[in-house]
């Protein structure tokens, strides 16, 4: 990665104070270079949404080519609106606006993230009296570590449009919203995978109880189909994935399409991050009324030399393990 521009501006909304930077970050200070980088990484592997950026939205006119304005005035521009609307809002916390320029591969960015504030303890050496004393001293706006993930922040590909984004819902005025997005950037970008793959259980749910089917059967059916298609792609077919839940059911597999179209769930789920869906859908996880919880890895949960659910005449469940040739104890003191 190199970073071009690297820019400050403090949103200090619990002072009441903005203050725009005019000169940009010296990147060869030591560690510099590498939080930014960390930074990224961090909102990359998050929970983001993703979106096309149109040549009318109102971030376009700030990473256009044909923008002449330094970068400092122009991300003091958007801070002064990223200001504004979180002035106001006393559940947004106070924070820091960073914004960059940087290119990766053969590929452009242009990076703007909410860094908010947290408050932390620092000594400080004073002297009373004549006498040292090391005393405890609260800063109020410490910025988050390189290992923390910014809770707000828009990554756009200047070659193409495509941008991904992260944000957290506040109340303001009465109302749950996407301040980041919808009152800062004006953006309706795509939901994110964790909402669509939320929404795609509750359908699987929704149908399953109408036509009595078994709910872990249903979901260790969906988190197979969904392994398996991710496994060679970075797409999930919500049709492929009915047809495996309810195979030869029509019937179900008619409801659960339209069950989806009510819910304005994507024919397509196209992953963001797959390696990170890969390795959360590899393993199936029961908690069993007994108290019991056990983790069975997606690709033999089917193979009955290995595991077996078998319904017993009084209506109960037993889970049968087989071909065990040694127990190991994760026990970690």
């Amino acid at each position: 990665m190199i970073i071009k521009h690297a820019i400050l501006h403090i949103l200090d909304k619990d002072a009441g104070h903005l203050v725009t930077s005019q000169g940009e970050l010296n990147l060869t200070q030591s560690g510099v270079h590498e939080y930014l980088e960390k930074l990224l990484e961090k909102l990359n592997q998050g929970d983001v949404k993703s979106g096309q950026l149109q040549a009318d939205d109102f971030l376009s006119a700030y990473v256009d080519n044909n923008n002449t304005q330094t970068f400092a005035e122009k991300t003091g521009q958007l801070a002064e609106k990223l200001f504004e609307t979180i002035a106001a809002a006393e559940e947004v916390p106070a924070g820091d606006m960073l914004s960059l320029e940087y290119s990766e591969g053969q590929d452009d960015f242009f990076a703007l993230l909410k860094l908010n504030f947290a408050p932390r303890y620092a000594h400080n050496v004073e002297y009373e009296d004549d006498m040292m004393v090391n005393k405890l001293v609260l800063n109020q706006a410490v910025l988050p570590a390189a290992s923390q993930r910014p809770d707000e922040g828009i990554v756009v590909n200047l070659m193409t449009g495509d941008y991904v984004l992260i944000e957290k819902n506040y109340l303001i005025d009465g109302h749950r919203v996407n301040n980041f997005s919808k009152r800062f950037l004006e953006l309706e970008p795509a939901n994110s995978n964790k909402v669509q793959l939320t929404e795609l259980k509750k359908v699987i749910k929704t149908v399953a109880d109408k036509y009595d089917l078994p709910l872990h059967e249903a979901y260790a059916n969906t988190q197979e189909g969904v392994f398996e298609q991710i496994s060679e792609g970075e797409t999930i077919n919500i049709k492929e994935i009915s047809h495996k839940v309810f195979k030869e059911n029509i019937a179900a597999q008619t409801d659960f399409q339209q069950v989806a179209n009510d819910k304005e769930l994507d024919q397509e789920i196209i992953l963001a991050n797959p390696m990170k869906y890969e390795k959360k859908f590899a393993i199936q996880r029961f908690k069993l009324d007994s108290g019991i919880e056990i983790s069975i890895p997606t690709n033999i949960f089917h193979d009955k030399r290995k595991v077996e659910i078998i319904n017993n005449p009084d209506g109960s469940l037993s889970l049968l393990v087989k071909d065990i040739e040694s127990i190991m104890n994760t026990f970690n003191g």
